[in-house]
């Protein structure tokens, strides 16, 4: 027993927990997170008679990058994507094409917080290969900067090779005049530091940002962590406003059998649910515990399930005051089924309902025990009634303007058939003390189970994580192997107590 709610604790919180940490899904179900709309647009000009085949560079693996959905543009070309020395390239193919042609590119993306996963090694740092002449100069030029230890001393590195009119740096940057080459030649000058670096390419991210071209930065990997650096503005840039989408001296994009290529990316910035973000994602990655769960249904059938998911919490309600407080209730789930109703006419309105029809209900039922009627007819005729006490409610409610009678449908009719039905036996055989405080136990559960059930924080929470019903499956079972005092038995011996 112990071991059994011990595991149903550690799967139900384990899996939840894993949804959070590893999935990105949120704790709340209002939060928010930006999306970034990334469009890439590739035009060239097609050959006559030439087969066609265009590669283009596909954005790097951050870890702190999570793809929502991609998909792309181009008519009469056949697509794969290959692997070339470690990067990843999308390949279009195609014969019989001529003219211009244009691809296009569009991804979703967000970035949650998950930099602790910057702590890779870099793919292929730069090596010590800078020729004799220059690797004199870059130390000469590192003696009298004596740079500081971590990523301080990178930035002042970059600093210094930015000074106009130092002839070293004049040197060491002579001939690399476009800002691919000189990003390149400052890592050179980092890695002879002692730094571990590599050159990369990307684009920012910036809102309605259109044509925009490949940008050079400088990844470095100092203490454990990655950082990536701007060698232009010279400063540390955060990992949520790039995509990169080259290593080292990796093609961008490469044409066979066409010509004046170019690529360029425009990117826009929106909101959406942090929550289905996680979803769209896992989905995308074909995640089992996403592919094989109620994200997989239809939206209408996914609002059904997140009706179905607060049923235990009235369930848990009914265990804690039945089986700890000793409450007495009028059958055992039907508080439970109560409180759906008042989810759908709220708490005043249901109350009244239900005092209205239980009662209504009561008088017409004591008519039926001068007849002798056996238990079936008995009931069906309890049902009629009941039928008939919905019908009057719904006309009165309508001709005096009351909206709230109308809602007396959503009670459900069989289960308070029976509720009338015990309830009469009740009056017969205890008396109508008993059948007050069965009614008010049954109401003050279903209050209570309808606070619970209808809290959106709630509701959201186990929609979110529906792994926590097996936690709540445990401390079901938990209680159930009780078997001391409830909270009515102190009150029941506490005369004895006052006699000893």
């Amino acid at each position: 027993m112990h071991l059994l709610v011990v595991l149903l604790f550690c799967v139900g919180l384990g899996a939840a927990a894993y949804k959070h940490l590893a999935l990105g899904f949120p704790l709340l179900a209002s939060e928010t997170e930006t999306i970034w709309q990334l469009e890439g647009k590739i035009v060239f000009d097609a050959k006559p008679g030439m087969p066609v085949e265009v590669r283009l560079n596909l954005p790097d693996n951050n870890p702190s990058r999570r793809l929502v959905s991609s998909d792309f543009i181009a008519p009469g070309f056949n697509f794969d994507e290959i692997e070339e020395e470690g990067a990843r390239m999308a390949r279009w193919r195609g014969e019989g094409i001529e003219g211009e042609q244009v691809i296009l590119l569009r991804s979703l993306s967000y970035f949650p917080d998950t930099e602790d996963a910057l702590e890779s090694p870099l793919a292929r740092p730069l090596g010590d290969d800078m020729d004799g002449p220059l690797r004199r100069t870059g130390l000469s030029l590192l003696r009298d900067i004596q740079p500081a230890a971590g990523i301080d001393g990178a930035l002042q590195i970059m600093r210094s090779l930015n000074q106009p009119g130092e002839q070293r740096v004049e040197i060491l940057l002579r001939g690399n005049t476009t800002p691919e080459k000189r990003t390149y030649r400052m890592g050179q000058v980092l890695a002879l530091a002692g730094y571990q670096v590599e050159p990369v390419g990307g684009i920012f991210l910036e809102d309605k940002s259109r044509s925009q071209t490949i940008n050079h930065f400088l990844e470095v990997f100092i203490d454990g962590r990655k950082w990536l650096l701007d060698t232009r503005e010279l400063e540390i840039i955060p990992w949520d406003r790039i995509v990169l989408l080259q290593r080292n001296k990796e093609p961008l994009l490469e044409v066979f059998g066409g010509k004046d290529s170019r690529v360029t990316y425009a990117t826009n910035k929106l909101q959406r649910a942090t929550f289905a973000s996680a979803v769209d994602a896992a989905s995308h990655a074909e995640n089992p515990l996403i592919d094989f769960s109620i994200y997989s249904l239809p939206l209408s059938e996914q609002n059904t399930f997140k009706l179905l998911l607060v049923i235990p919490l009235g369930a848990l309600v009914v265990v804690i005051l039945r089986n700890l407080v000793g409450l007495r209730t009028s059958g055992t789930f039907m508080p439970v089924l109560i409180a759906l109703t008042f989810l759908q006419t709220t708490l005043v309105v249901g109350v009244m309902l239900f005092i209205v029809v239980v009662g209504v209900g009561l008088i017409l039922r004591s008519y039926l025990s001068h007849l002798n009627l056996l238990l079936v007819p008995r009931i069906a005729s309890v049902l009629v009634f009941v039928i008939i006490i919905y019908g009057a409610i719904g006309i009165l409610s309508a001709k005096m303007g009351w909206q709230g009678g109308l809602k007396v449908t959503f009670f459900p009719m069989i289960i308070l058939s029976w509720t009338i039905e015990r309830m009469s036996i009740l009056w017969d055989e205890a008396g109508p003390r008993e059948v007050m405080v069965e009614s008010g136990g049954s109401l003050v559960t279903a209050s209570l189970a309808y606070l619970l059930m209808g809290n959106t924080l709630i509701s959201d929470t186990i929609f979110l994580y529906p792994e926590l019903l097996l936690v709540i499956l445990a401390v079901i079972i938990a209680i159930g192997s009780y078997t001391g005092y409830r909270l009515s038995d102190l009150r029941r011996f506490e005369p004895l107590e006052r006699h000893d």
